[in-house]
């Protein structure tokens, strides 16, 4: 996968609770800060993609390195 950095453990738990609670949260995602509601964080082809209802309640998928946590 080209450029992928693996996302921190600390980073992958918050976006487990999150799932798991049902709650939404506020990210940056090419430089705009959005809220979004993930579904599902999943692995595939050894890069980690968070599955999540946009603010036009649209599902998309996105690798997880690519998106910015607003804390």
């Amino acid at each position: 996968m080209n450029n992928y950095q693996k996302i921190s453990c600390e980073d992958h738990s918050i976006y487990e609770l999150v799932i798991m609670r049902g709650y939404s949260m506020q990210v940056e995602i090419d430089g705009k800060v959005i809220r979004i509601k993930p579904t599902d964080i999943s692995t595939k082809n050894g890069a980690e993609f968070l599955t999540f209802i946009d603010e036009d309640s649209k599902i998309q998928e996105i690798r997880a390195d690519l998106i910015s946590m607003q804390k």
